[in-house]
């Protein structure tokens, strides 16, 4: 299954998953463009090849030029990068906060702290050893019984 956009006037008003012959058949009508739920800022996460700048969202401005989907402009002074994502005029932080632009003031302004996961600790477990043991086989004890051998007659 894919996942397609599609595109009335260079903008995203639905996304489905489908298989590329139903969409084909145009059952849901036409204008339907394949996107990549993995392709962010023209980077496929999973390592596969991006497909068309970013995955396409309702309210995504589609770049027939470019073959690209981009999201909203969030704010007048935000520029879109050469990766067809939004960035802000200044740098947002990073350090142990979460952050939140202010356009206001065109500044971030700083939130709670972020939470320090747990360390992940892995119990300890020793190796098993796993050994053959071989029966044990008594050697095969031979009795040798004397034979009588018949007296002499005596005379």
């Amino acid at each position: 299954m894919s996942h397609f956009a599609k595109v009335e006037n260079g903008l995203v008003t639905q996304v489905v998953v489908a298989e590329q012959e139903f969409i084909d058949t145009g059952a849901l009508g036409h204008g339907f463009i394949q996107t990549s739920y993995n392709t962010i800022g023209g980077v496929h996460t999973q390592g596969g090849t991006p497909l068309r700048g970013n995955y396409a969202g309702v309210g995504f401005t589609y770049d027939a030029t470019n073959d690209v989907f981009y999201a909203p402009q969030p704010f007048d002074n935000w520029v879109m990068s050469s990766s067809w994502l939004w960035e802000p005029p200044i740098a947002m932080p990073v350090d142990e906060y979460f952050y939140t632009w202010n356009q206001e003031t065109t500044a971030w302004v700083q939130g709670d702290l972020r939470p320090i996961p747990e360390p992940v600790v892995e119990p300890v477990v020793e190796p098993v050893v796993e050994a053959v043991v071989e029966p044990v086989v008594e050697p095969e004890v031979v009795v040798e019984t004397p034979v009588e051998t018949p007296a002499e007659p005596t005379v």
